[in-house]
C-alpha cells in the first residue's frame, strides 16, 4: 500500500469537499507570493499530479478562484494570478496600548447592541491582572470596518459609571480611542492576549465568514487606579491579521 503524500493526506482528513480544499490551497498560494500576480499558474496536466486529483475536481476548484476575480483563464493561453493577494488589506494587531488606540482611531464603529440592564461580572479571562472588576458594567456588541470591509467584530464592557458621563462619545466611537482621550483618565495597568479560534454564528455572519472558520481572538484589559475599567473581547478575520515585531526590543 502506497504512502499518501502531504497533500493527499491533510484531504483525506477533512470533510469539506475536495475541491473546496484545494481552492483553499491555491488560494494561499496566491496570497502568499508562490502565484505571483501577472504570471501564469501551473498547468492542469502539473497540478494533477502534484495533488494526485482529477481533471474536473481541479476545474471546480480553480472555477471557484476564478469567481472571485484572483485568476482568469483563456482559451489556449493558460490560467493567471490576476491580483495580489488579499494580505493587501492587511491589519496589524497592537502590542501596546498606544497601539490600540491608533487601531481604534481608524476602524469606523457601526451597529451596537446596548444591554438594557447592568452587567455584574466580567467573563472570566486567562490573564494575569492586579485590578479588581467595578460593581457593574455596560455592555456593547460592535461592528468595526475599513473601507467597508468588516475587520473586527468586539464584545465591550465598560464601567457602568463612566459609561454613563460619555455615553456619546462610547456609542459613536471604540471605546479604547474615547478612554484614551478624557482628561485625568489614566490607564495604570493594560494587558491582551492572543488566540485563535472558530467563529460563532453570530460573528461569522458579521465578518462575512462561514462558521467555524478560523478568526484572531484579542481579548483585553485596562486597568485605573486599580479598577478594571474595560474590557474587551475582539474577533479578526486571520486572513487580514498581521502582527511584525522587534525581537530585539527591550
Amino acid at each position: 500500500m502506497s504512502e499518501l503524500s502531504p497533500s493527499q493526506a491533510a484531504m483525506s482528513r477533512s470533510r469539506q469537499p475536495l475541491y473546496l480544499q484545494l481552492a483553499a490551497e491555491f488560494r494561499r498560494c496566491l496570497e502568499s507570493g508562490v502565484w505571483p500576480a501577472g504570471e501564469q499558474i501551473p498547468t492542469l496536466e502539473a497540478l494533477m499530479q502534484t495533488y494526485q486529483v482529477s481533471r474536473m475536481t481541479l476545474r471546480n476548484a480553480l472555477g471557484v478562484l476564478e469567481s472571485e476575480g484572483l485568476i482568469s483563464r483563456g482559451r489556449g493561453k493558460g490560467t493567471f494570478a490576476t491580483q495580489p493577494s488579499n494580505r493587501t488589506h492587511s491589519l496589524s494587531l497592537p502590542t501596546t496600548w498606544e497601539e490600540t488606540v491608533a487601531l481604534s482611531d481608524v476602524l469606523g464603529t457601526h451597529r451596537f447592541v446596548e444591554a438594557e440592564r447592568a452587567v455584574t461580572t466580567l467573563p472570566e479571562f486567562q490573564m494575569a491582572c492586579r485590578g479588581t472588576p467595578a460593581e457593574s458594567y455596560q455592555y456593547l456588541c460592535r461592528l468595526h470596518s475599513s473601507e467597508g470591509t468588516p475587520y473586527c467584530y468586539s464584545e465591550v464592557y465598560i464601567e457602568r459609571e463612566l459609561f454613563r458621563r460619555h455615553k456619546r462619545a462610547f456609542l459613536a466611537q471604540a471605546a479604547a480611542s474615547v478612554i484614551a482621550r478624557i482628561p485625568g483618565l489614566e490607564v495604570s495597568e493594560s494587558r491582551q492576549r492572543l488566540t485563535i479560534i472558530n467563529a460563532g454564528f453570530r460573528s461569522a455572519n458579521a465578518l462575512h465568514l462561514q462558521p467555524g472558520e478560523s478568526v484572531a481572538e484579542v481579548t483585553r484589559f485596562a486597568c485605573v487606579d486599580g479598577v478594571i475599567i474595560y474590557y474587551a473581547r475582539l474577533e479578526f478575520p486571520t486572513k487580514f491579521v498581521q502582527m511584525e515585531l522587534d525581537l530585539l526590543a527591550r
